[in-house]
């Protein structure tokens, strides 16, 4: 057995991140969004902020394909290039941060971040306004500069598309092809300042399988007639998940 799936195996709380990024999967298969929200909270409580988001990756990466074709038939390819933009702009500096963050404000911030997007998703507040690209590109920014901190980097995305209006459609197809394209550059990202660290790659790897399936199992079950029923199963599944991640929680 290689080495590296030894101390994969071997990582404390194993079984926990598999059950995480199960039912994060799942969100992330009926939502369009969400998984990382479910994961990054959850999984700050036993890894260190870069152990998080690094482990996460593979499930990122490889784990939404499978959702992509059906997403680039519904999606707005145009939107989701001027949202990589802004991302590719903003991802740096997201990480240069995420660096010097120590792990109990880390939890503090995704839990808050997580929470507070909850809230404003189900008050019903709306903006009814059709983003334009170069809106679109600070909106991308904002979500990379996120992402390469705290590994969420749904908010602004969320908010701009799900407040909007949008078909549920459309809104989950170009969250997927946007934070396959994120996955991408955070990887890319993190391996150019020195801090893709291979042993939360291999726990990530090792954990993939698991996202997977709750990525099919989500996907079979989206049904665009019930949107709004999923969105709300979504928002209670990361409140409990931000709740779980703060300090005083624990």
């Amino acid at each position: 057995m290689p080495d590296w799936l030894v101390g994969a195996l071997a990582q404390p709380g194993l079984g926990w991140l598999l059950g995480i990024l199960l039912i994060a999967g799942m969100v992330r298969g009926f939502a369009g969004f969400g998984g990382a929200l479910v994961f990054v909270p959850l999984a700050s409580v036993h890894l260190s902020p870069i152990w998080v988001i690094v482990a996460l990756m593979p499930s990122e990466l490889l784990g939404t394909l499978p959702l992509i074709p059906r997403a680039r038939r519904d999606g707005t390819v145009v939107d989701v290039l001027a949202l990589s933009l802004g991302a590719l702009i903003c991802l740096p500096l997201g990480t240069l941060a995420l660096r010097a963050v120590d792990p109990l404000i880390f939890r503090w911030v995704v839990g808050v971040m997580a929470l507070t997007l909850v809230a404003w998703l189900a008050s019903g507040q709306r903006h009814g306004r059709v983003f334009r690209p170069r809106e679109l590109v600070a909106i991308g920014g904002a979500s990379g500069f996120m992402g390469g901190f705290s590994g969420l980097a749904g908010p602004p995305v969320v908010l701009a598309y799900v407040s909007g209006p949008y078909d549920p459609s459309r809104v989950r197809a170009n969250a997927l092809m946007f934070f396959l394209l994120l996955e991408i550059m955070m990887l890319c990202t993190f391996h150019l300042q020195g801090v893709l660290d291979p042993g939360a790659l291999a726990v990530g790897v090792v954990v993939l399988p698991a996202y997977i399936l709750g990525n099919l199992i989500g996907a079979r079950i989206f049904n665009p007639a019930h949107a709004r029923l999923y969105r709300w199963v979504a928002y209670g599944i990361i409140t409990a998940s931000a709740i779980v991640a703060l300090p005083i929680a624990v």
